[in-house]
Protein backbone atom coordinates (compact mmCIF):
# COMPACT_ATOMS: atom_id res chain seq x y z
CA UNK A 1 0.00 0.00 0.00
CA UNK A 2 1.34 3.50 -0.72
CA UNK A 3 2.33 5.69 2.20
CA UNK A 4 0.05 8.71 2.49
CA UNK A 5 1.57 11.91 3.84
CA UNK A 6 0.33 15.49 4.09
CA UNK A 7 2.39 18.65 3.81
CA UNK A 8 0.85 21.43 5.91
CA UNK A 9 1.79 25.03 5.18
CA UNK A 10 0.50 28.56 5.42
CA UNK A 11 0.79 29.20 1.65
CA UNK A 12 0.18 26.98 -1.39
CA UNK A 13 3.23 25.05 -2.55
CA UNK A 14 4.38 25.76 -6.10
CA UNK A 15 6.00 23.35 -8.53
CA UNK A 16 9.06 25.60 -8.66
CA UNK A 17 9.48 25.40 -4.87
CA UNK A 18 9.16 21.62 -5.01
CA UNK A 19 11.74 21.32 -7.79
CA UNK A 20 14.24 23.62 -6.06
CA UNK A 21 13.93 21.69 -2.80
CA UNK A 22 14.41 18.35 -4.55
CA UNK A 23 17.58 19.17 -6.50
CA UNK A 24 20.07 18.90 -3.59
CA UNK A 25 18.35 15.81 -2.17
CA UNK A 26 17.88 13.85 -5.41
CA UNK A 27 19.97 15.42 -8.17
CA UNK A 28 19.38 12.45 -10.52
CA UNK A 29 15.60 12.42 -10.08
CA UNK A 30 13.19 13.33 -12.84
CA UNK A 31 9.89 15.11 -12.23
CA UNK A 32 7.05 13.72 -14.34
CA UNK A 33 3.77 15.63 -14.65
CA UNK A 34 0.30 14.17 -15.05
CA UNK A 35 -3.11 15.69 -15.76
CA UNK A 36 -1.72 18.78 -17.44
CA UNK A 37 0.82 19.43 -14.70
CA UNK A 38 -1.68 19.12 -11.87
CA UNK A 39 0.04 16.07 -10.32
CA UNK A 40 3.79 15.51 -10.26
CA UNK A 41 5.90 12.51 -9.41
CA UNK A 42 9.60 12.23 -8.71
CA UNK A 43 11.24 9.13 -10.13
CA UNK A 44 14.78 8.04 -9.37
CA UNK A 45 17.57 7.34 -11.88
CA UNK A 46 16.17 3.82 -12.46
CA UNK A 47 12.68 5.16 -13.17
CA UNK A 48 11.20 4.04 -9.84
CA UNK A 49 8.58 6.33 -8.31
CA UNK A 50 9.78 8.07 -5.15
CA UNK A 51 7.19 10.73 -4.25
CA UNK A 52 3.99 12.08 -5.79
CA UNK A 53 2.91 15.66 -5.11
CA UNK A 54 -0.70 16.72 -5.52
CA UNK A 55 -2.17 20.22 -5.77
CA UNK A 56 -2.27 22.35 -2.61
CA UNK A 57 -5.68 23.31 -1.37
CA UNK A 58 -6.92 25.62 1.36
CA UNK A 59 -8.17 24.11 4.60
CA UNK A 60 -11.67 25.32 5.35
CA UNK A 61 -12.07 23.76 8.82
CA UNK A 62 -8.63 23.04 10.37
CA UNK A 63 -10.11 21.12 13.33
CA UNK A 64 -11.73 18.60 10.99
CA UNK A 65 -8.64 18.31 8.80
CA UNK A 66 -6.46 17.76 11.87
CA UNK A 67 -8.57 14.72 12.75
CA UNK A 68 -7.26 12.95 9.64
CA UNK A 69 -3.63 13.26 10.76
CA UNK A 70 -1.24 11.86 13.32
CA UNK A 71 0.21 14.71 15.44
CA UNK A 72 -1.13 17.73 13.52
CA UNK A 73 0.27 21.18 14.29
CA UNK A 74 -1.87 23.70 16.12
CA UNK A 75 -2.12 25.98 13.08
CA UNK A 76 -2.11 25.49 9.30
CA UNK A 77 -3.97 26.89 6.30
CA UNK A 78 -2.99 24.77 3.31
CA UNK A 79 -3.00 21.00 2.74
CA UNK A 80 -0.88 19.24 0.08
CA UNK A 81 -1.20 15.48 -0.36
CA UNK A 82 2.02 13.51 -0.89
CA UNK A 83 2.26 9.78 -1.57
CA UNK A 84 5.16 7.38 -1.58
CA UNK A 85 4.66 4.30 -3.77
CA UNK A 86 5.02 0.77 -2.41
CA UNK A 87 8.36 -0.31 -1.13
CA UNK A 88 11.12 1.46 0.74
CA UNK A 89 9.93 4.89 1.92
CA UNK A 90 13.36 6.27 2.85
CA UNK A 91 13.99 8.39 -0.26
CA UNK A 92 10.38 9.63 -0.41
CA UNK A 93 10.39 10.70 3.23
CA UNK A 94 13.73 12.45 2.81
CA UNK A 95 12.39 14.30 -0.22
CA UNK A 96 9.13 15.22 1.56
CA UNK A 97 11.11 16.59 4.53
CA UNK A 98 13.30 18.69 2.21
CA UNK A 99 10.24 20.16 0.51
CA UNK A 100 8.64 20.94 3.87
CA UNK A 101 11.80 22.65 5.10
CA UNK A 102 12.00 24.73 1.93
CA UNK A 103 8.43 26.01 2.22
CA UNK A 104 8.21 26.35 6.00
CA UNK A 105 5.80 23.46 6.39
CA UNK A 106 5.55 20.18 8.21
CA UNK A 107 4.94 16.63 6.99
CA UNK A 108 2.43 14.37 8.74
CA UNK A 109 1.15 10.82 8.38
CA UNK A 110 -2.47 10.37 7.38
CA UNK A 111 -4.59 8.19 9.64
Amino acid sequence: MPTELVLLTEQPVTTEQVLQAARPVMPDARFVSYRGGEIGQFVDAEGVGVLSVFPSRPVQVPREAAGALHDPPARFSVWTDLTIPWGDTTAGRRLAAAIAAAVGGTVHERR
